[in-house]
């Protein structure tokens, strides 16, 4: 098996004599295992009238089997041992995963391998799982990518199993005359749960023989027909001769504004060694100088272009151009599509110099060769899937691998496309509709292209100064090193300290990749001093990445990554990738920053397009607009998205202008290094970020604060919201004590216990036990470094009053649930989160992101986690018992509780 020559890991693959294809990994500096099984079965498979039959199955193997017959006892086993599980149904395979600490490993593999033993399918978890998954289908009912896709389902060729309703509902897995759903789901399961099917991957500390016994001894039992017997293949084409050369309009639930240009391709599996598409995807979304983007963006047609996206199965592909339009180009449909087709006709003509392609195999060379670690679970995930498609060999390399491509090939991809082969898809509520799909009621309307329109297109032509190709990146000249340590310190170092600017710094020794990541925050009190202060920093922050895009999308092409983002107090450019030419990067990033001149047309579009984004928050799910009321609450002195829109609706180009010559006239900057560079060179970067900003007042940092909510008192507060759904929210505030830190990291602590212990309660409660909705949690939840802790539930058939009695009750339950808790089983919650928070960072940027958080936490001792998971170990249950009565409490809780008001109330 080909592995990077970066990965320390140690690999066994084996077939099982019942035909499960198996990789273990061991990995000894994992601090957790886990384990992903993926069978080749999902919504494809789903009876012709049983919609949604696949995901449903998925559903009952976690509600219990022959040997542990109780529901939920993997679920209750992982939570209880600082693990997570999952599951999901796709349209040809089902993925079921589970990561838990080693120690508990081999038991959490028993309770995880009789799922797909001997599930007892029971009349009470048919019901139980029967009304979730009708909650998790209204939940979706407003959800734009579920109802356009649905219309994508009911265009497409009806004898496609991708034509077929996937979620279900209680009414398509109910009982049916002389059908009971149990025998039927049994037969099911039987069916497509064979052994041959399924490919399972574990990654752990654990040793490799250890176990391969444990997974021979207790994957074995599940049982097959015939263990060489393989899946049939999908034989019906996805789309009829009828489906292609259509426009298809459909009206979405938010503002937007898409085209999608679809051509219908074959299975593309057998290209993966070459990555062909990938590479014409490339290509075709291309943003730079004499690219389809540039010419489209010029003419204020599009405000984005995308290639290559697209649904895709083992016999079909979709390639997608998608196009983010202006008013301009969806009004004007005609020359969009006579300049994508120029295009598209200019490029089946060519022939691609070499460079480029040998660039994409550089980059993913580099990305192979100094492959980074992630998390087991992720590693398990993305494994078990590719032992699906690819052989042994190529498990790992697979994704990397860049063999080269023939002319045939090239010719062969373009032969598809073409307006023959077409299907064109607005998403707009610009239109007039006469159809509405099944399940989502998504309005829309179709119409075939005359074979005028479609030869047009064919035909359209560009003169040949108007497209190239892009030239050789600058950015993958520069020689990739790695530079030798200079010291191993633990945390990072400060390298300037004085009025207004602190930079520090942290050689990476742990990774050894040739990567880094710079934040350079700035605080900027012009820029935050009133709403529509904030409203127009927010706006430069995405004018700027507008207008800077093609000038550095060379960079970003070469592994170099760059972001503006606004805060609460300002705003943070941050680049990550390759170190070699980052430096250049960030510095020429800062000097557009500081003189850069904004165009009036993108002013326009920029402002338009950030305006639709903050009003189509309040189309968002009712939970997630709840949310963004809290932090409203919570922080007043933050505009929220309604409030936003108001004040840049309001703003002209000359005023823009007027504030971007103040905005950076004060300042307190904040620098944090971290990577593949020495001492000396952090010290020169920082030293020249500084002579850039050197003429700019310095002041101390701004104060990042929430609002105290009364002590022992509750607020309540309500939200009109436009959708069919209600919910309720209570958040818990903790005290933050800047004048007593043990108290304040005793009171962290047992709020993230608390957080560890309550959120499978709240979600069994809630959920499971009271079926009050699909969408319910609770978790914890930090502002300004204030503890806190929230508890939520959006609900299709409860008001909000309901939903809030039921989470103080859940509450009230809980409360005695930790009275009556075994010691043994709070210890166990406590070494849960314990270990996760001594959990260390896998990659780079995983590192560097924790770092960052540090700094804005003003940890600068970086050694908050570790003493809160100390504090975590001395809480005893007289304490916790204690605690929970003084916060959990309704007559004494310390929070808000807020619910929303539906339209259909």
């Amino acid at each position: 098996m080909r592995i990077s020559p970066n990965d320390t890991k140690t690999y066994h693959s084996f077939t099982m004599l019942n035909g499960i294809k198996v990789l273990i990994i061991h990995s000894p500096e994992a601090h957790k295992s886990a384990c992903s099984l993926v069978v080749n079965t999902g919504s494809f498979d789903d009876p012709t009238d049983r919609p949604g039959f696949a995901h449903f199955v998925e559903h009952l193997l976690f509600n219990g089997n022959k040997k542990h017959p109780q529901p939920a006892q993997l679920n209750d086993f992982i939570a209880k041992h600082g693990g997570h599980t999952n599951a999901w149904t796709a349209t040809e395979h089902s993925s079921y995963h589970f990561d838990v600490q080693t120690e508990m490993f081999q038991p959490a593999l028993d309770y995880f391998s009789n799922m797909f033993i001997e599930p007892l399918f029971t009349d009470e978890a048919i019901k139980k799982e029967q009304n979730a998954i009708h909650e998790e289908y209204k939940l979706k009912l407003k959800d734009d990518s579920r109802r356009i896709q649905q219309v994508h389902k009911e265009t497409c060729n009806p004898q496609h199993p991708f034509h077929k309703f996937t979620v279900g509902n209680k009414h398509t897995l109910a009982d049916l005359p002389q059908r009971p759903v149990k025998d039927e789901l049994v037969q099911f399961w039987q069916t497509h749960y064979q052994s041959q099917f399924m490919t399972l991957c574990l990654v752990s500390s654990l040793p490799i023989d250890e176990l391969k016994n444990t997974v021979t001894e207790l994957f074995s039992e599940i049982k097959t027909i015939d263990a060489t017997k393989a899946k049939p293949p999908l034989d019906t084409d996805l789309y009829r001769l009828q489906d292609v050369a259509q426009f298809i309009a459909i009206e979405p639930v938010k503002e937007l504004h898409k085209l999608n240009i679809t051509f219908p391709l074959p299975g593309i599996d057998q290209f993966y060694k070459s990555k062909i598409i990938s590479f014409i995807a490339h290509l075709i979304g291309d943003e730079g100088e004499g690219s389809l983007f540039e010419r489209l963006k010029e003419l204020g047609l599009i405000n984005a272009l995308a290639a290559g996206n697209g649904i895709s199965g083992s016999n079909f592909k979709d390639f997608n151009i998608s196009l983010e339009l202006t008013h301009a180009g969806e009004d004007d449909l005609e020359v969009v599509l006579n300049e994508v087709f120029a295009y598209l006709n200019w490029i089946a003509k060519q022939t691609a110099p070499s460079y480029l392609y040998n660039e994409q195999k550089k980059l993913t060379e580099i990305g192979f060769q100094y492959k980074e670690d992630i998390k087991p679970l992720a590693l398990a995930n993305n494994i078990v899937m590719n032992m699906q498609h690819y052989e042994v060999d190529n498990y790992i390399y697979g994704d990397y691998c860049m063999e080269g491509y023939s002319t045939a090939q090239w010719q062969e991809f373009f032969n598809y496309i073409t307006a023959n082969n077409m299907r064109l898809t607005l998403v707009s509520q610009n239109i007039q509709t006469d159809k509405q799909a099944q399940w989502y009621h998504t309005p829309y309307y179709v119409e075939a292209l005359s074979s005028e329109q479609i030869a047009q297109l064919n035909s359209q032509t560009c003169s040949e100064s108007q497209y190239h190709f892009p030239v050789k990146n600058p950015y993958l000249t520069k020689n990739i090193k790695l530079e030798s340590p200079d010291f191993d310190s633990q945390t990072p170092l400060s390298i300037d300290t004085e009025l207004g600017w602190q930079a520090w710094f942290k050689q990476d020794v742990s990774f050894r990749v040739p990567k880094g990541t710079i934040y350079l925050g700035l605080d900027l009190p012009f820029g935050t001093q009133s709403k529509p202060h904030q409203a127009m920093m927010r706006f430069y922050c995405d004018l700027f990445m507008d207008t800077v895009s093609e000038q550095h999308y060379q960079a970003e092409m070469a592994g170099l990554h760059y972001n503006l983002y606004a805060h609460n107090a300002g705003m943070t450019l941050y680049t990550s990738g390759l170190s070699s030419n980052q430096d250049n990067l960030i510095l020429t990033l800062l000097d557009n920053m500081l003189t850069i001149k904004f165009t009036k047309m993108r002013f326009k579009e920029v402002k338009r397009q950030l305006i639709k984004h903050w009003r189509n928050a309040e189309t968002n799910k009712p939970i997630s607009q709840l949310f963004s009321l809290l932090n409203s609450k919570l922080m007043p002195s933050t505009a929220s998205s309604s409030e936003l829109a108001i004040e840049l609706t309001n703003v002209t180009f000359e005023q823009f202008e007027t504030f971007c010559t103040e905005l950076f006239s004060k300042m307190f900057a904040e620098i944090l290094l971290y990577g593949n560079w020495t001492t000396a060179q952090a010290k020169s970067i920082n030293k020249k970020l500084k002579s850039r900003l050197k003429s700019y007042q310095k002041v101390i940092e701004l104060p990042r604060s929430i609002t105290a909510l009364p002590d022992a008192e509750r607020l309540y507060f309500d939200k009109p919201i436009k959708h069919n759904d209600n919910a309720a929210l209570l958040y818990i505030q903790g005290t933050n004590k800047v004048d007593n830190i043990k108290y304040d990291y005793m009171e962290k602590a047992a709020f993230i216990l608390i957080s560890q212990i309550l959120s499978p309660f709240s979600f069994d409660y809630l959920r499971t036990e009271k079926q009050l909705g699909y969408l319910a949690g609770s978790g914890y939840m930090p502002l300004c470094n204030t503890p806190g802790l929230v508890i939520y539930i959006q609900s299709h058939d409860y008001a909000s009053d309901i939903l809030n009695s039921n989470i103080n009750d859940c509450l009230a339950t809980f409360v005695k649930e930790i009275e009556a808790m075994d010691i043994d089983d709070l210890e166990q919650h406590k070494q849960a989160v314990i270990h996760q928070y001594n959990e260390l960072a896998t990659n780079l940027n995983q590192k560097s992101q924790q770092l960052w958080v540090s700094i804005g936490n003003q940890d600068y001792s970086f050694m908050q986690k570790q003493i809160i998971a100390m504090e975590i170990s001395t809480i005893t249950k007289p304490q916790l018992i204690q605690w929970c009565k003084n916060k959990l409490n309704k007559d004494n809780v310390q929070g808000i509780q807020l619910g929303s008001v539906s339209s259909a109330n």
